[in-house]
């Protein structure tokens, strides 16, 4: 029946075989995409930490909301970072060692965001 509407079992042939070809080019061209952007997420995620060993110092005075007070003159050396957590050591400190945001050393050192990087 779905023949006799395209015109005969040739021309539902070649409906079928062009309209197979042109959803796998979408799916494929969409499947692509998709995949350029997970790549691309898991090598920012997996960046290595720029700001790993360095130490900075804090030019006023700060507080996370979760056990981190600094105050201008501190210093504290950054051992880890996972994307916006990142682990600090305070020299001379005795609870050592503190996890915070990037967000929060920034706004108390000179601590590089994402956006001076251009990211």
């Amino acid at each position: 029946m779905l023949a006799k509407k395209v015109g005969g079992p040739v021309a539902l042939a070649v409906v079928t075989a062009v309209s197979g070809w042109v959803i796998g080019r979408g799916v494929e061209a969409g499947g692509k995409d998709v995949f350029r952007k997970a790549k691309a997420a898991a090598r920012k995620r997996n960046a290595p930490c720029s700001a790993k060993g360095q130490v900075f110092d804090v030019v006023s005075h700060g507080e996370d909301g979760k056990g981190l007070a600094l105050r201008a003159g501190d210093q504290y050396r950054v051992m880890e970072c996972d994307g916006e957590a990142i682990l600090v050591e305070v020299l001379g400190g005795a609870n050592n060692p503190y996890f915070t945001s990037a967000r929060f050393l920034a706004s108390v050192s000179g601590f590089p965001t994402e956006e001076a990087n251009g990211e």
